[in-house]
């Protein structure tokens, strides 16, 4: 009796049973890009004027809104930065990485106050576009007795660096949080 194998179907067919196999079996997926929203559970304000020793002034998740009391008629130099504390044993610094990625976030500062201007300080980071990310700013007062919210969003990814609202500015928000700002005399 003549024993039949593989070997017996001849070479081409033996390689083409391997090949299909091997095709069936093997399927690479495309891995998904994957951007995870980073953690932020402080926000500071470092708050200096001229003359003046610098404070800070911060958001914590699950705190009240803090609240800022700036000078009438003032410019003051505003740096701000990002934590996620959620580790003390290791909290991270976000703010490094919204730095070394200017390309790819911005900070929109929106506010309901009168007259409280604020811009971009000639030293902030900027991206490879000379846009400005709003890591350093420069906010002038208004007069005495103004009072309003500051609302601050940290934006991933918008479609533009240089909109006036929120919404056309595009993107994604990794962080938004409020101050509210007092002006006194």
């Amino acid at each position: 009796m003549k024993k039949s194998s593989l070997l017996n179907l001849g070479l081409p067919i033996y390689l083409a049973l391997i090949l299909s196999f091997t095709l069936t079996q093997c399927e690479k997926e495309t891995p998904e890009m994957i951007n995870e929203e980073e953690l932020i559970t402080t926000v500071t304000l470092s708050i200096s004027a001229p003359s003046k020793t610098t404070r800070n002034v911060q958001w914590k998740e699950g705190a009240q809104t803090p609240e800022i009391t700036l000078d009438s008629n003032k410019t003051y130099s505003v740096e701000i930065s990002f934590l996620d504390e959620s580790d003390p044993s290791d909290v991270e610094n976000i703010t490094e990485e919204v730095i070394e990625e200017a390309e790819e976030h911005v900070v929109f500062y929106e506010t309901n106050l009168n007259g409280l201007s604020i811009q971009s300080a000639s030293n902030d980071v900027t991206d490879s576009d000379g846009n400005p990310v709003g890591i350093k700013t420069n906010w002038q007062t208004p007069a005495a007795g103004e009072q309003g919210t500051l609302r601050i969003y940290l934006i991933h990814e918008p479609t533009t660096k240089t909109a006036t609202t929120r919404a056309a500015i595009g993107g994604e928000t990794d962080v938004e949080v409020d101050f509210l700002v007092r002006i006194n005399e």
